[in-house]
């Protein structure tokens, strides 16, 4: 463990998480001076504590159809498209914990 004090705390929303990413992404005003490698560290580095703290509280859909949507749009990266790999993929995971693994395409779309 690195005992330097991270420059962000996680937001705790994924919507909020997304902007960060977008702004690191950017890279203007306070990160301007960051290099690509600090940027990519930083986004990894918020990835992960957003995960740690965050991730349980994902409000994942209870309707079936409703989360299927999310589901995709999250895998396709039409929502949340600046989150990190990794964050987006134990994203999918929590919606699996909820409704089943293999995502929406094995869950059973009961009327």
């Amino acid at each position: 463990m690195s005992s330097h004090k991270h420059l962000f705390e996680p937001p705790s929303t994924a919507e909020a998480l997304d902007a960060l990413m977008q702004h690191i992404n950017t890279g203007d005003g306070d990160l301007a001076s960051l290099s690509d490698e600090q940027r990519e560290q930083l986004k990894n580095e918020l990835g992960d504590a957003w995960l740690e703290d965050y991730l349980d509280d994902y409000p994942v859909p209870a309707d079936l159809r409703d989360a299927s949507r999310e589901y995709q749009a999250i895998a396709n990266a039409d929502k949340y498209p600046n989150l990190p790999d990794h964050v987006r993929e134990d994203l999918l995971l929590q919606f699996e914990e909820h409704h089943g693994e293999g995502g929406p395409e094995h869950w059973n779309m009961q009327e």
